[in-house]
């Protein structure tokens, strides 16, 4: 379940430069999870707030992934 938060940018923030960040919304999280959707492409950037690991959201679950995964799927 998504919780509603504070935005926590700081993940985001050591992923991407400042301008690349300009492009997403914070959604909220699930656990550590931080949402992050992108403006254009609508598509989530899920990463971890302790691990700065990226994830896609799968069926049921979030499934881990690299973060050139997470990358091209997002910007694909």
């Amino acid at each position: 379940m998504i919780e509603v938060s504070e935005p926590n940018w700081t993940p985001l923030e050591r992923l991407l430069s400042r301008t690349e960040c300009a492009s997403f919304m914070f959604m909220g999280s699930v656990g550590t999870i931080m949402l992050y959707k992108h403006r254009e492409t609508r598509r989530y950037l899920n990463i971890d707030v302790d691990t700065d690991e990226c994830y896609l959201h799968g069926c049921c679950s979030y499934i881990k992934v690299t973060k050139a995964e997470a990358l091209a799927y997002v910007f694909g």
